[in-house]
């Protein structure tokens, strides 16, 4: 039978291993990574998108009021950032309800890990994680490949 400090002390355990997973290298540079295709399972329920008006426009944000991004080498369907890339990139997981009425179709694709990510008219979304607070657009213009998505537009 498991005891009330037998669960805290697994919980814990958990948590230490996750955030000790997250450690690594510093670059943003993307990982290369093998083509995603759609998903026609059902995938956990993701990120709430919203928008939010900044000096770059109006653009889509997570449920936070965190912004998303796209990166360039992605295409339609295919997420090719990956390992250290993801990182600093965490993606959106999970399939996208539009919390706000959205132009874009939302979606989601499968990424080289298996892990389900939402798309923003098929584009794979990302934070940033320097962002570390909502509104923030830190990350958009990062390396030229990194932007912001404009809201009711395809790729930003």
């Amino acid at each position: 039978m498991l005891t009330k400090k037998s669960i805290i002390s697994a919980a814990c355990a958990c948590a230490a291993i996750a955030s000790l997973s997250g450690c690594g290298g510093s670059t943003d540079e993307p990982a290369a990574a093998p083509a995603a295709s759609s998903t026609t399972a059902a995938p956990a329920a993701g990120p709430g998108l919203s928008t939010a008006e900044t000096p770059l426009g109006t653009v889509l944000t997570d449920g936070d009021g965190f912004m998303l991004y796209r990166f360039d080498e992605d295409s339609p369907g295919v997420s090719r950032c990956a390992g250290q890339c993801a990182e600093i990139w965490p993606p959106a997981l999970g399939a996208p309800r539009a919390v706000v009425p959205l132009a874009g179709a939302l979606g989601t694709v499968t990424r080289p890990d298996g892990a389900t990510q939402a798309t923003y008219d098929g584009l794979p979304l990302y934070r940033f994680a320097k962002d570390t607070e909502p509104g923030q657009t830190s990350g958009d213009g990062v390396k030229g490949t990194w932007h912001v998505i404009t809201a009711g537009a395809s790729g930003g």
